[in-house]
Order: structure tokens, then sequence, then C-alpha cells
């Protein structure tokens, strides 16, 4: 009985299926054809309606919508007529006789919704739907053209125009300008008849008759043939200008407002190649911005968009940039071809799946467990009765490989010739390959395999993987007689193809069961492998655990690596590396429930020498690992057990154990693997990249053998420690634990003294510690070694505890040390205390008095912030230095310190050195504030005591710094500079706020002032008045203590202001007095006369404004003495403007004179009539006045005659002119 008999008679295996679903073909016979065998499932029902739905949500809003579609599939899955039958639903025009195409796809559906979906979308919004087959546009031309050029050229064609840019907006042009038809006659008649159609992109006749046919349509703009080119021009055109255009001519040919491109295989066409990428996801944007949400772009790939998916057929890490272009996403999967085939070539007569039926249940489990696969997540392995009764007579594992073989092959061939998942199961079906018989005429319970895949596939292989396609050649010749062999060959073949896989032994016996009824060939097929890999020619081997074809290449390199010379060092460096492994995690143990100790890790050769460190070097512990061949195993028992009693291995553990021929084979192979893979991982060659990797991972893997052997054998060896020998084994099973057990044992012996401080504080119990104020105050949570006493109620600290005494024990040896090294020697044998621990501890005596620290040159006894901030951390401390106190403050020394402290403060302080201490650093802050001004204004007044101020915040500084530690020294000498300095600001701060600040910068101002004051006149009068009175109060404010004498300084400021006031008032009468003379001396000057009254007037108005009225005090004062220079000055100003206003005037007149005078009289007469005597100096001054005006006047005469006439008379002299 003949598969074939199984099928239903309805489905004709034997029919036309094409080979693959292309965008190019319309024909309506072919149409026909195609969507009548066009299977929609539920999963690709439900990707339609979802694409759909998102198309009419965005058609309607409107705007920039989402209009970005990828749908990904395996190689053959469907995508092409997804969206090949998508696009022509909305193509009103194509018709399968007479019926709309959409009604064809409809009948495809199962759910109304689905078709009403449909049809709602492609009525309301009539699109016109351009498909490109990027596949057929690589393959036509040698170059890969950017995907928006290619889209650009498809649209000029299937708008009708030319693909040369220049003639198609050539053509653009007539057409809006309704001349085409014009054209199309123009180009008949030129060429005698030719149709434009059918030579458009024929670049002989477009370069030869369009520059004469534009030239005659448009005589203006193309003055000759030649002004017209058809040569492509290196003008640049951005892509937003492009898509724009797209659009536009879209637009223009279908009269429609919607368009959908559809682009079929973009995945496959821009693959990793960024500029593409690139490119498309600039074209998927501006056709989002531009189209206004009524232009799609839907894209096919095999690549999903996601990172990494395993049920895809491809992934991109590349490609995932697109997801934001590209956001709704469609993917067609494996079980739709699955379901697709059933239904289309494999469904069963209702006999044939009772025959089937009957054969599941007799044979399905074994079949079932034959054909089970291995770490195989992508391949559907498992499959149930129906499962089996549909896919018949495939498993669908065999579908899953199909599908991931034929996008391997995709991606390596570029899909050119390769056929459609259905396509290839009808060929095998029917056909059969290489002259075997079809699966059609195989008996019922033979099954397909990777054996018949190969078989289809061949030549697509031969042409994808032409070096593994020859290396089953190879098979074929030197195992020619034994199919077992070349079926191994072809499963090996198929699996390194896809690489997605493990190539294991089981999987290929799995993969090559070729029957229902048929008994595992797992022994003869493991046979046969091994033959293939110890063949010398046939390049088969295993790498990684995987089976798989080496090159000629490898061959010669596995050959190298056996003959690789061994190195004794590498080999103990291997034999380390895996003993470190085997000891890992080092073995560790608590002390106490506190100590946590580990033992460091060390291999010493065979026969002793210096140990090589492993692991944990720094670890107090130590264990060294000796491994001896068997025979010398005793002579070194003895050998270790006498060296483990010396004192230099008082902390060292000895384990010792025998060593193989096993565990050295396994060195010796771990090395030679890692040689050849060092010597040749830089080949370029990929084959031997993957051979390195695989001896890497061969090594990896001997590796861990040789631990488990080393774990094997020092659990049979012993542990040796001060001379006690222990058996490993009888301590614990297992190789670790027994290393900790008897870890615990030795740990106690080494720190014999941590139980003095057997604790592990927290890193901030000693910063706690010195914050509590008092003693009394500190808890056992604070406290946890108890180191705080209470004897008659009275806390203290007992300075009697071992691990105090043993810290100062130390101390005590080394004079001085510091935190680390102090660290360095207690936190190791034989105490192991941690580090915070120390620091605790360290704050304790600190507290009673014990030790002193010193931090950044600062001695600190006593608790406070930089005690605090010297123990905070382990890192702080390590710098800090640590001694005894030797001396102490006396009692007599406190008590003073605390009087003067209580006296400064207000507070009672008591007279204890830590009371003290806390006193001064809480009062010394504000007294360092309050006297902060006091330099300042000392200096700003020129008095004494500035610097003893800054001395004063200097020390006031350092106490505050070292938290008050020498407070009680500094302020309880007798004669304390420190306490006196206190003291002195305290009644220089009061002196000051009490009155004395504003009569120093008084007299300061005063001092200053008169010391400015011009030596003459009145000034001077009262300088020398106030000498005695100036001198006293510089003396005064010499002496350090100047503020005593406040009341003498504020009577001589008393007394300077009084005098001031009185020199102002006798300087304003004595100015009066000046301005009232002055008045007098300008009437008499000879010029006066020629002034008209309002100018006399302005100018005695000008005189009385250098009157001055001023306050009768120091500033009074200095602005009179200013306005001494000032009423000088103006004084002969205003004489000076009056001599030459009237000198003008007289000029003026004696000019005018003369020119009204005759010809003949031209001179100037004067007379002057005077007394003959004269006794006064005023009368002198009258006639001398008159005779300088009268010479001021006549200078400007050509001619002048002077009469002059005495008069014995008392009368006034006068003057009398006469032409």
């Amino acid at each position: 009985m003949e598969i074939k008999t199984l099928f239903d008679s309805n489905k004709d295996i034997y029919r036309t299926i094409e080979k693959v679903i292309t965008y190019g073909v319309s024909q309506e016979e072919r149409l026909k054809a195609e969507i009548s065998e066009y299977v929609v499932t539920e999963s690709i029902e439900e990707q339609f309606e979802k694409l759909l739905s998102r198309m009419q949500s965005a058609m309607e809003a409107g705007g920039q919508n989402e209009v970005g579609v990828w749908v990904s599939g395996f190689y053959g899955s469907g995508k092409s007529s997804f969206t090949k039958y998508l696009g022509l639903a909305f193509d009103d025009n194509i018709k399968i006789d007479g019926t709309p195409f959409i009604q064809h796809l409809q009948d495809r559906f199962k759910k109304a919704t689905t078709k009403a979906l449909l049809n709602s979308v492609s009525k309301r919004f009539p699109a016109a739907v351009l498909m490109l087959d990027l596949a057929s546009e690589q393959l036509a031309g040698a170059t890969m053209e950017e995907v928006s050029t290619v889209l650009y050229y498809k649209v000029l064609q299937w708008a009708g125009y030319s693909r040369n840019l220049k003639v198609a907006a050539f053509e653009r042009k007539l057409k809006k300008e309704n001349r085409h038809d014009e054209f199309l006659q123009a180009f008949s008649d030129y060429t005698e008849g030719l149709e434009w159609d059918d030579y458009r992109n024929d670049e002989l006749i477009v370069d030869s008759v369009i520059p004469d046919i534009a030239h005659q349509m448009y005589p203006t703009l193309f003055k000759t043939a030649s002004s017209f080119t058809t040569e492509a021009s290196e003008v640049i055109r951005f892509e937003n200008d492009r898509v724009k255009e797209m659009i536009e001519i879209a637009r223009e040919a279908s009269g429609k407002e919607h368009i959908i491109f559809i682009i079929d295989e973009v995945g496959q066409y821009v693959g990793s190649r960024n500029n593409l990428i690139l490119n498309l996801d600039g074209l998927a944007k501006n056709l989002k911005d531009i189209g206004d949400g009524k232009v799609w772009v839907i894209g096919t790939a095999q690549q999903t968009l996601t990172e990494d998916d395993p049920k895809a057929s491809l992934n991109s890490p590349e490609l995932y940039k697109l997801k934001d272009r590209f956001p709704i996403q469609i993917d067609l999967e494996a079980n739709d071809i699955k379901e697709i085939c059933y239904t289309r070539l494999l469904s069963k007569s209702p006999a044939g799946e009772n025959t089937l039926g009957e054969l599941f249940d007799n044979h399905g489990q074994a079949l079932r467990n034959h054909t089970k696969l291995v770490d195989a997540r992508a391949y559907g392995a498992d499959f149930d009765k129906q499962t089996f009764i549909n896919l018949y007579p495939f498993l669908p594992a065999h579908f899953d490989l199909l599908l991931h073989l034929l996008g391997a092959l995709a991606k390596s061939t570029g899909g050119i010739g390769l056929r459609s998942a259905i396509k290839v199961i009808q060929d095998v079906l029917v056909e059969g390959a290489d002259g075997t018989t079809p699966i059609a005429n195989q008996p019922v319970g033979w099954i397909a395999n990777t054996v018949t895949l190969f078989d289809a596939l061949k030549k697509d292989i031969e042409k994808g993987y032409p070096a593994l396609y020859q290396s089953v050649g190879k098979v074929k010749i030197y195992f020619s007689d034994s199919e077992l062999h070349q079926d191994i060959a072809k499963t090996v073949c198929v699996l390194q193809i896809l690489g997605n896989l493990p190539i294991s032994l089981q999987n290929v016996t799995s993969l090559m069961h070729a029957g229902i009824t048929s008994a595992s060939n797992a022994d003869a097929v493991k046979k046969a492998v091994d033959e293939l890999i110890n063949d010398p020619i046939v390049p088969f081997g295993e790498q990684d655990g995987n089976l798989l074809f080496f090159s000629e290449k490898l061959n010669n390199i596995e050959q190298e690596r056996a003959t690789i010379p061994l190195r004794p060092i590498e080999l103990r460096r291997i034999q380390n590396e895996s003993l470190k492994e085997a000891y890992s995690p080092l073995p560790s143990t608590n002390l106490h429930g506190s100590l946590s100790v580990q033992t460091g890790l060390k291999a010493q050769a065979s026969g002793g020498g210096v140990p090589a460190s492993l692991s944990g070097e720094r670890n107090s512990v130590q264990t060294i690992v000796e491994l001896v061949d068997p025979k010398d195993y005793e002579a070194t028992k003895i050998r270790l057990t006498s060296e483990s009693r010396e004192k230099t291995a008082q902390h060292t553990i000895f384990a010792f154990s025998r060593t193989t021929p096993e565990m050295d084979d396994l060195i010796s192979d771990i090395y030679r693997c890692r040689e050849i893979a060092n010597k040749y991982r830089n080949e370029p060659d990929q084959e031997v990249k993957e051979y390195c990797a695989g001896q890497s991972e061969i090594a990896k893997r001997k590796l861990s053998e040789l631990e488990r052997l080393l774990k094997r054998s020092l659990l049979q060896g012993s542990f040796i420690f001060r001379g006690e020998v222990t058996a490993v084994e009888s301590l614990n099973q297992d190789l670790i634990e027994a290393g900790r057990k008897h870890l615990a044992s030795v740990a106690a012996q080494v720190f014999d003294r941590y139980n003095e401080a057997p604790v592990r504080v927290n890193t901030n119990l000693a910063e706690k510690m010195l914050s509590i104020n008092t003693l009394s105050g500190i808890t056992s949570d604070i406290d946890p070694l108890g180191l705080v006493q209470r004897t008659g109620g009275s806390p203290s600290i007992n300075i009697e505890h071992k691990a105090i005494t043993s810290i100062r024990d130390i101390i005590e040896r080394q004079g001085s040390i510091d935190g680390k090294r102090l660290s360095d020697i207690f936190t190791e044998a034989p105490y192991g205390w941690s580090q915070d621990t120390l620091r605790y501890l360290i704050a304790a005596m600190l507290l009673a008095g014990e030790i002193k620290l010193k931090s950044a040159g600062r001695e600190i006894i006593v608790r406070g912030q930089q005690a605090i901030d010297a123990l905070k951390t382990n890192n702080t401390f390590k710098t800090v230095g640590v001694s005894l106190r030797e001396e102490r403050p006396s009692m007599e020394v406190l008590a003073r310190s605390a009087e003067r402290l209580t006296e400064l403060s207000g507070d009672s302080v008591v007279p204890l050195e830590d009371e003290i201490s806390k006193a001064a650093v809480k009062l010394l802050p504000t007294l360092q504030y309050k006297y902060s001004s006091l330099t300042e204004k000392l200096k700003s007044l020129g008095l004494v005591g500035a610097e003893r101020v800054d001395v004063l915040a200097s020390n006031i500084k350092d106490v505050i710094s070292s938290d008050g530690s020498d407070v009680s020294a500094r302020l309880g000498g007798e004669d304390s500079d420190f306490y006196n300095s206190l003291k002195w600001a305290a009644d220089l701060l009061r002196a000051l706020q009490n009155g004395l600040e504003d009569t120093l910068l008084d007299l300061q101002k005063h001092r200053n002032g008169l010391a400015s004051l011009p030596d003459s006149g009145s000034p001077h009068q009262l300088k020398t008045e106030l000498a005695d009175q100036l001198s006293d109060v510089s003396e005064r404010l010499k002496q350090n203590d100047f503020f005593k004498y406040s009341t003498e300084l504020a009577s001589h400021l008393t007394a300077i202001k009084s005098r001031v006031r009185d020199t102002a008032i006798t300087m304003q009468k004595e100015q009066a007095e000046r301005i009232n003379d002055a008045e007098q001396d300008l009437v008499n000057v000879a010029e006066w006369q020629e002034l008209t009254v309002p100018e006399q007037q302005a100018v005695f108005s000008d005189l009385e404004n250098l009157a001055l009225v001023v306050s009768e005090d120091l500033v009074g004062l200095r602005q009179l003495v200013n306005q001494e220079y000032n009423i000088q000055s103006q004084l002969n100003d205003i004489k000076q403007r009056i001599v030459r206003m009237g000198q003008q005037r007289v000029k003026d007149k004696l000019i005018q004179e003369q020119q009204t005078g005759t010809e003949e009289v031209k001179k100037i007469t004067r007379s002057l009539k005077t007394r003959a005597r004269i006794t006064n100096i005023d009368d002198l001054k009258k006639v001398i006045a008159q005779l300088e005006q009268m010479r001021q006047e006549l200078q400007y005469a050509h001619e002048f005659e002077l009469l002059l006439s005495l008069d014995s008379s008392d009368s006034d002299p006068s003057s009398n002119d006469k032409a």
C-alpha cells in the first residue's frame, strides 16, 4: 500500500502549485489559481484583522499616525501572498471572472467580522497600491540602490513615466498642460509610427529623439535641441522632496488620496547594511510626516524587529533600529505553514486517517522516543496522534527544519531560485530526487527525514554552502557502498547549515529515523560516526561535543596538535589551576562565633621547594598542597610531619596525596588543546576560529575532569598540623567540608588570644563611645566587653582588662606606635581582633586617661570631635599616633582652671580634667565669635592690642581643635597668659560696647581733622590751644589697658569739641567782615562806574553768597577753612571781571565818539578838577582812581588832550568832558 492512497482524492497532489508568489503576476488565470489555493489559517486571519483595524483607526484620525507595517516570517511562509492579496483588495480594477478581487479574498476568511472590516476599509478609504518586489530588483542590477531610489523609479514606471528622471519630469509637464497626446503624436511622427509606451525606457531612442521633440514643443524654453539633455545631473535632491514628489505622482496617476506602498523582502534587501537601513528609516519617516496619515508603507522580511526572538526565523540587531518606524508588526508563524501544507496538500481521506491512527496506536510511543531531539528549543519534536495523522509522511520537526533551512539558504543565496516551503513539500512528495522513489510511491509506514530534505534542496545547498556540499560528496566517494554513512553526512550537513540544533549523536540518529515501525538504529549510527571520524581522508570530526565536517586545513592542525612537546612548568600551572578550583571555596570556620578564619591555598612541587600561592595569600592560616608519586608517599609524610613542627610553620596546614597517570594524561591534553587554540586563534579563516574555540571548550571540559580526580586524590590523602597527622576521609567525604572541620581545630590553636576580645563590633562603636558625655551613659550595647565598671556607684574604665593590658604592653614596648602598626599586630595571630574592636578598645583607654593620641600634629587626651575624627574609621586611625600618657594635671591646676572657667562662663565647672575640657569646648567657640571683630576694630582705630587678639584667637582655635585636651594646663597655671588674655579681651569688649568705641571713633576723627588744619590764623591758634590735651590722649591710647581711661578720654573729647565750636564761630565772623571790606574795594575800582545798576547789584549778591552758615563743629570748621581760599579766589575773579567789562565799555564809547566827530575835529579832550591840597589817603586814592580811569579811556584815542585844574575849595574832585 503506497502513501499516495492515504490522501484526500479531492486534493490532487500532482496539481500545479506555484514555486513562489510574486507581485508581478497579475494575469487573471494565474490570480484565480493563486487565490483558490490560498489558505487563511486562524492565526493569519487574526493578523489580517489586526492590520486592517490599525489602518482604519489611523485613516480615520489622519495626521501623523503610525503608518509603518512590518510583516515577518520564515522564507516561503506566505508573507508575499499576505501583502499581495491585501494590496489587490484595495484595487477595484482587479477582477476574476468579473468579480472584484476583494470578494475572492473575503471568501477565504472564516469570520464575518474580518470580511466586513476589509470591505469597510477598502470602500471608505480607496487607495492606490504600489507593490515593489526588491528580490527581483536585486537580481536585475549589480548595485544595491537605496530603497527610496528603487521605489521612486517604481512609482515612475507604475504611473506610466520614463525611468529617465528628466524625461519623466518632461512628461509630467506635458500632462499638466494637457499636451501629452500631442507629444505621443510627435513621437510617432518622428519615429515613423513607433509607440512611446514601448520605448520610454529605451536609452538609445530616448537620448536621440526626446531633445528634438522638446525643442519642437517648447522652442522658447529649449532654444535648440541640445538645450534639453537626458543625462543625469549632479543636482542634489533632498529625500523629503523626492518623497513628496512620489506621493504627488501616485495621486495624480490614480486620482486617490490614500496610497499603500508594499515592499517585498525589504529585510533581505537591506540586510545589515547601515546605509540602506538608514535610508529605509528616513523613507518611512518622510512618508509618515508628508503623507499626513494617508500614505502607508508595508514591508516584508524574514527578520523580526526584535533583538532576540527564539521563534523568529532570523533576528537582526541592525534592523532593530527600524522598530520605531514600523511599529505595526505582523508575524506569520511556522505553525501556519504546517496548517497550510496539511490543508492544501497533505489532507487525508477517512480511510487514510484510520490507517495512520492504527499505526500510531501501535507504534506511536516508540516513534516519539526514536525521534526525540535534545536541546531542540526551536523545533517541535514532540507530537500527538492527530498531528501525526495530519502531517504524515512528515513529522513536526521536519517542517521546522525545512523552514529554518530555507531561511538559511535564502540568506546565503539571496533567495534566487529558492522554492516556497509548500512547493518543496510537493516536489519531494511527487517527484523524488536523484532518481529516488517519490514519497507518494513509498510504502505506508515510511517517513521523511533530514536525508529527504537534503536531497530535495541539494542544488540550493551546493550554491549556498559549496564546502559542506563537497564534504558530503567525499563521503559518497569513500563510502560509496554505505548508504548509512552517506545519510549521516547529509544530516550533519543540514544541521551544520542551521547552526541552532546540537549535532549530537542522538539528534543525528533521531532525524535519520526512516520508518514508523523501525527500531532505533543508534548503535549502527554510532559505529558509522566513529568510522567517519577516524577516516584519514574524510574531513569529519567532533568539536565541542558536536559532529561536523572539518576542512583539510583542520585535519592538518589536528595532526600538529598531537605532536606538541610538553613543558613541565606549564603542566604544573595547569595542575595548580585545577587544584585552585578543586579547593574552592576556600575552607573557613568561625571561632567563638565571631572570628571568621579562612585558609589560604599554596601548591608545592613534589619533594619540596618554594610553594606557589594560589588563593588567599594574605590569610593567616595557609594550606600547602603537595601531590607526590605513590611510591614516595610515606617518605613525604615523614618529611612534612617534621617540617610542621618548626616555628615558621606554626600557621601552616600541610595536605598531601598521590598523583595518577590519568591525571597526567588530562594535564597533557589540556596543555595541547590550549596551545593549538592560541596558535591559530587569530587566523582569518572562520572554520579555524571555530576549531580553536572548540579546542578551548575541550580544555575546559578536561579541566573539570581533572578537578574531579584531584578532589578524589586529596580525599584519600592527609592533613598535617604541628606534627599531628589526620586522614582527610576521616573528617568528611566532601573535600571542602573535611578542610573546614580540620580548620576549626587549627584556628583555635593559631588564634589562642582571640578570647581576650572575642567580639566583632560595629564600625561606629568607637565613635558612639566617645560621643557619650559621661561614663554613666555608656550601655552594654556600646560596651560589649564590659570595660566600664561601677565601684561605689561611680563608673570608671577597667584598665586591668586583659585586652587593655595587652594593648598597653605593646605600646609600652614600642614607646609610640601608629594606628596602622597597632592594627597589623592585633588583627593577626594570635589575636585576630577586628580593626573596629581595636578602635573601640583604644577609645576606652583614651577615656580612662591611659593613652594620648596625636593627629595632624595635635595631641588629643580627652573625648571630643578630634578624638572622634581620629578613631572614626579604620582608615583615619592608620595615621594616628598612640602613646602612653605619663603626666596629668595636678589637683591645684585643675581647681584653678575650673575656677577661672567658672568666672569666664558664669557656669559652675567641676575640677575634673574631662569636665574642664567639655566646659572649655562649650565656652570657647562663643568667645571666639565674640572676639573675632576686635582685631579689625583695634587696627582701624590705630590702637595697640591687635597682635594680642590674634594670638588669643590662635590659642582658642588650638584648644577647640584638640577638644580641650590641654586647656587645664593652659588655664591652670599661676600666671596664665591664656587666662589673662581672655580677661583682657572681655574687659576690652565690655568697654567698647559701653560707649568707648564711639568715643574713640570721635576722638580719631577730631585728631585727624585737627592735624589737617592749616598752621595759620584761627585754625593754628586752635591747634596750639589743644596741643596738651591731644598729647595726653595719644599717651593714654598707647597703653595696653587704654580702655580703663574711658571717662578721661570722654572728657578730653568734650573739651576738644567745645574749642572747635568756638573757633568755627570766630572764623564765621572774620569771613563776614572780609566780604564787607571787599564790597568797598570793588566800588573804588575805576571801571565800577561803567557797570549798570543791576550789574552792580548782581556783584553785591555774589559777594553775599560767599558768606557761609555752617554747623558749629569740626565739619563746619573744615568748611570754613576751605571757604577761605574760595573767598579769595572769588574776589579776584569778580574784580577782574569788573575791570574787563568797564574797559571794554570805555573803549566802545571812545570809538563811537571818534566816529561821530568831524574830519577836522578828531582830538579827544578831557578835563579833571581836583583839590589843590590833599591830606588823607582816601582822597589820594580817589584822585589816583580818576586818573587811572582816564588812562584806561584815553589809551584808545588817536589824539587826546587832558586839562587838569586845581580847586582850593574843599569840594570833591570832579571831571568835565568836552568835545
